[in-house]
């Protein structure tokens, strides 16, 4: 075989599966061993668990970021504003006051009787005891559970919504009815919205849009933070979730080391390493030879060497188990540069590539005849009726000894260049 191709592994393991033998057909991609992969499903596993860690604390790296951003948690009016552009503030600290003075609520007990037929939604018809008129308005909320009111008596409370009709404040109070029902006693009006917006981070004040007077909308974006702590935090964090994920794709990526495929379409020649063995890392498991690699190495005696070349015909001879000579065409592959001498004389191995290879064997014993020169139209003889330069010819009913020039022999032909011509009779031996 010409050009074996070792199989050689890239890790190290036990050998869980072998699937071929020696002298087995493979075919590119065919899969030839299987090692155990256990440490590395560990190394695996191990992996996705510092990815997900990385991942939990990019994640919480980029809600702190976010918080360096303060939204209006709620729709209304500033009141007051307790930080500037510049000011250091903490986690925690207010930023605004915002009230919603044109949505008003009141909160007053009905009978639990009465409160049990309430239901979300309802109208109700509110009263002030120091103005005329009444508002509409509307069921909020019922709540669960009655409460104590003076005078040993038991209410539930019932929140309603509504409108302030002109220039109501936090400090009125009212009555209430919805339908038949009326409230047992008068309740203080509340706004809607009352509230302070808070920094959840700590840092410095970037940005900040909010002035006493001014309208906000729920989700409104009115304060950054500039915390640089936080930021580095975040692209660290980002950073190690990258330096996770790449490690855990070279690890997923060395899984395939583990399955040892043929590298080429061949046949196998020798197996090294078996089920149960221990594979090393580049040390040869198997040795292969390429598809249709079949060669014959001829040893060539010094004396010829220097007419053998690299593409010269030849052809390859045997005979089969019925006797038939079979004959395959051949040529000059490659010659060595260094011989082999044994008892005085030196050998040199010439390969020869055979054009089919149908029926032979590594192993055979093969005859070899390579074309070292070829003349086409020539006189030949058979080369036991040439006698050193002469030959014997019958003239006249005589034998004669004629001299005669020779030139290439081969094939157990030699050829006349002169002293002969083609109508001369050859006495053969």
């Amino acid at each position: 075989w010409r050009d074996p191709t070792s199989v050689i592994p890239d890790v190290s393991g036990k050998v869980v599966s072998c699937a071929f033998e020696e002298g087995d057909a493979v075919t590119a991609g065919q899969t030839l061993y299987v090692i155990d992969s256990g440490d590395l499903e560990d190394q695996i596993t191990q992996a996705r668990l510092s990815l997900k860690t990385a991942q939990a604390g990019a994640a919480q790296s980029e809600a702190a970021c976010a918080d360096l951003t303060v939204y209006a948690s709620a729709s209304g009016t500033v009141t007051a504003v307790y930080c500037h552009v510049g000011d250091y503030i903490g986690a925690g600290t207010a930023v605004a006051q915002i009230r919603d003075s044109a949505n008003l609520t009141l909160t007053v007990p009905f009978a639990p009787a009465d409160a049990a037929a309430l239901v979300p939604g309802a109208a109700a018809v509110i009263t002030f005891p120091n103005q005329s008129g009444t508002v509409t308005g509307a069921v909020e909320r019922i709540y669960d559970t009655p409460t104590a009111l003076s005078g040993g008596r038991e209410g539930v409370y019932v929140e309603l919504s509504f409108q302030n009709p002109g220039t109501l404040t936090d400090a009125a109070t009212a009555t209430a009815a919805v339908g038949a029902a009326a409230c047992m006693e008068a309740g203080a009006v509340c706004y809607a919205t009352q509230q302070s917006i808070y920094a959840a981070q700590s840092g410095q004040v970037l940005t900040l849009d909010l002035e006493t007077g001014s309208a906000v909308t729920q989700g409104q974006a009115v304060l950054t933070l500039k915390n640089d702590a936080l930021t580095n935090a975040a692209v660290n964090a980002g950073l190690s979730v990258e330096t996770a994920r790449t490690n855990l794709e070279q690890l997923e990526a060395k899984r395939s080391d583990y399955t040892i495929a043929a590298p080429i379409d061949g046949t196998i020649l020798t197996r090294s390493v078996k089920a149960g063995d221990f594979a090393s890392a580049a040390a040869p498991m198997a040795t292969l030879a390429p598809a249709h690699a079949l060669c014959v190495n001829a040893e060539i005696d010094e004396i010829y060497i220097d007419r053998i070349w690299p593409g010269q015909e030849a052809c390859v001879q045997f005979a089969d188990d019925s006797g038939v000579e079979r004959t395959y065409a051949a040529q000059v592959r490659r010659v060595d540069e260094n011989g082999v001498t044994s008892g005085g004389v030196t050998d040199y191995t010439v390969e020869l590539v055979l054009e089919d290879t149908s029926r032979l064997k590594a192993g055979m014993n093969v005859s070899v005849s390579i074309v070292t020169q070829r003349k086409e139209g020539c006189l030949r003889l058979p080369s036991e009726a040439v006698s050193g330069s002469t030959v014997q010819v019958l003239r006249d009913g005589q034998a004669v000894s004629v001299s005669v020039t020779t030139g290439i022999t081969g094939g157990g032909y030699t050829e006349i260049t002169a002293g002969l011509t083609g109508d001369d009779a050859v006495i053969l031996p």
